[in-house]
């Protein structure tokens, strides 16, 4: 099932618009983000990635730490729609959290119902958040869909509302449902951007095609939420990243190039 998301003119940015959804259902679809020839040359660029450097960590599917590969993937993460949406939900001074390349090739995918690291606002069974607050945003992940995704490619499922329980999943298996809500399946476009808060339920469906997905992911987060480049307190990053970086004040912060804070 695809739900409607966005407006009809994909140039158009309604931030407005986009947070009233990504606040009631935990995410929200912004239609050709990525116009068609810059999805086209980032895929390109994409796929050779993964067929020329060897895995880092997590198997021959993902790829850490993008913005590292070149400058055509750094300034994914300073995408004007994202940043201005970053910027409204996590502050100011918000910062990439981390940047993953997802290569789901046919056979494979993240199929287990889940929420991305833990409960960040844990709700007793039986209590519910008052209507009239907010669910509570610390960090969320942008995905640029590098190609059609249809059904049998295994696309992003996510159950609407569901940021709001402060649970996890009843079971990583069976079908989840929020308040009689079941999941929906992101049925994305070359070039779309799917924004989604990860305390939503959600997985990728095993890739039951004859084909890869691709995604870029970008996760942004509150300047106090810890950056996440393995191998954390021995990470150095790259004095081409900054140098690349070095006339764009936002890019740089979103990098991690704070001012000092009342912690140090």
């Amino acid at each position: 099932m695809e739900r409607s998301m966005a407006p009809a003119d994909p140039n158009a940015f309604d931030l407005a618009y986009h947070m009233e959804r990504f606040y009631r259902d935990g995410f929200t679809l912004v239609r050709g983000a990525l116009g068609e020839a810059f999805a086209d040359e980032y895929r390109a660029a994409f796929e050779r990635e993964f067929a020329e450097t060897p895995q880092d960590g997590y198997g021959e599917n993902l790829r850490t730490k993008m913005f590292e590969r070149g400058e055509l993937f750094l300034r994914m993460i300073d995408r004007p729609q994202a940043v201005a949406f970053a910027e409204a939900v996590l502050g100011r001074n918000c910062h990439m959290f981390s940047n993953n390349g997802l290569y789901t090739t046919p056979g494979t995918g993240i199929d287990a119902w889940h929420v991305d690291e833990d409960l960040f606002f844990p709700i007793p069974e039986g209590a519910e958040l008052d209507p009239r607050i907010p669910m509570p945003c610390f960090m969320f992940s942008v995905m640029y869909y590098l190609q059609d995704v249809t059904e049998d490619m295994g696309p992003t499922q996510l159950v609407p509302g569901s940021h709001r329980s402060g649970r996890h999943p009843a079971s990583p298996t069976e079908t989840p449902s929020y308040k009689g809500q079941g999941p929906v399946s992101i049925l994305a476009k070359k070039g779309d951007m799917l924004i989604f808060n990860g305390q939503t339920w959600h997985r990728g469906a095993k890739n039951a095609s004859g084909s890869v997905r691709m995604v870029q992911q970008v996760t942004y987060g509150r300047r106090w939420v810890s950056q996440r480049f393995y191998p954390f307190v021995n990470y150095v990053m790259p004095p081409s990243v900054l140098e690349a970086a070095k006339d764009n004040p936002r890019l740089l912060r979103l990098l991690g190039c704070h001012p000092r804070g009342p912690y140090g």
